[in-house]
């Protein structure tokens, strides 16, 4: 069964676990085996602690973190050989604003919203 890594964090704003269990939802719908985990940027790092390698997918919802330089590198390995990266919105392109590696994984940053501030 195809695996995917539902990982969430950093600014409440963007509602990361809740998000995180919409993903959950639809992926299982999609015959994904999902793990859900939330994301901490010390010891216990689950982009360091887990077997990336056995991924389909991996899913960032996290926003204005920091990441290790020995997560970066693991998670940016698994990307290039092969393991699915999906996200949305400051979810995936501003998780890390401090790693260019990262971002270079994902071809962008997250900058502002068009007029920067948008009521909804």
């Amino acid at each position: 069964m195809r695996q995917v890594l539902i990982v969430w964090g950093g600014w409440p704003g963007h509602q990361p676990e809740p998000c995180a269990a919409i993903v959950a939802a639809m992926m299982q719908a999609e015959g994904f085996a999902v793990q859900v985990e939330p994301y901490g940027d010390g010891s216990n790092n689950v982009f360091e602690r887990t077997d990336l390698s056995r991924l389909a997918l991996i899913v960032p919802i996290i926003t204005q973190s920091s990441i290790s330089k020995a997560a970066v590198a693991k998670l940016t390995g698994a990307v290039q050989d092969g393991v699915g990266l999906a996200g949305f919105h400051g979810g995936l392109c501003d998780a890390f604003r401090d790693s260019v590696s990262y971002q270079f994984m994902t071809g962008g940053q997250w900058v502002a919203h068009p007029g920067n501030v948008i009521d909804y």
